[in-house]
Order: C-alpha cells, then structure tokens, then sequence
C-alpha cells in the first residue's frame, strides 16, 4: 500500500510539474519596435494595433495597451500621483493596490482597478537610460491577475 502512494505521489508530481513546465514555456516575446521596448506574453497572443502611438495585443482571457507618455512633468517623484490621475482619467473605479515597481530598464508605478467590471492593472513605466515612458493597461479576467503581473514584469528596453 505504502509502494502505491510513493508511486502515485511521483507520477502526481510529475504530472504537476509537466503542467508547470507547459505553461513556463508557452511564452512568446513580443516588441514595440517604435519604442524600443519588448515584453513576454502567452503565445497565444495576438497584435491588433501596432503604430507609433498604440500597441496592443491580446488572448481570450488578457488585454495588454501600451501607449508613450508625452508629459515632460512626470517624474519618479509624482509617478504615483500621475498613475493615480491617468486611471482615474480612463473612469477606473476601484482603485485598491497601488505600489512603485522597478521593471529590468524601468521604473514605475502601478494601481489596480476595475471599469465596467473589467479588471485591470495601470502602469507608468520611465525608462531610466532614455526617455522612453509608457504608459501600460492589462485588463484580465478573473483568476488571470498573476499572468498580467507576468506581462508587467518582462518588459525591457532594447536600442
């Protein structure tokens, strides 16, 4: 009895990490030539803008919208209040985690909401090496939040 659990564990763990292994490497990198900057999504991940002024692509499940920023005045030191403006702008309403993020090439800030019962994550991004500065909306749907923090995660400056 005790050799068949020990089996069954192993084979359930290989399973499990076949599984893990499956989604780490269904992954694709994604650039915005425009801007000099790339990120990771899923591969199943399709671009339906991709001009100087919009990026965006997406899945069933994540919508990934990038943007530059053209305002001079946002600095580290009012980035929290520039994000908080911009998704209030965008009639984000319950606005709940906010925090700043040092993304590879970037530093920002981010803040979670929700619009029309949609979730999402808003992010200003400044690069620290140019003046590349984005600006960052993924919208998921429920259970998909660590996946948009993978997205928010893998972005870098390239050029």
């Amino acid at each position: 009895m005790n050799k068949f659990r020990s089996s069954f564990a192993l084979l359930f763990a290989l399973f499990l990490l076949s599984i893990a292994s499956t989604h780490l490497v269904a992954q694709t990198e994604m650039r915005w030539d425009t801007h000099g900057v790339g990120f990771t999504v899923p591969d199943d991940f399709k671009v339906s803008t991709n001009d100087a002024e919009e990026y965006t692509a997406a899945n069933d499940h994540l919508m990934l919208t990038i943007a530059p920023i053209q305002d001079e005045e946002i600095t580290q030191e009012n980035l929290a209040e520039a994000v908080l403006a911009m998704a209030t702008a965008m009639e984000y309403e319950s606005l709940d985690e906010a925090d700043k993020i040092d993304v590879h090439d970037f530093t920002g800030y981010y803040i979670k909401g929700t619009r029309d019962g949609i979730n999402a994550v808003v992010i200003a991004l400044l690069d620290k090496e140019s003046s590349t500065n984005l600006l960052v909306v993924i919208a998921y749907d429920d259970d998909y939040f660590d996946e948009a923090v993978a997205i928010a995660s893998s972005f870098f400056a390239y050029d």
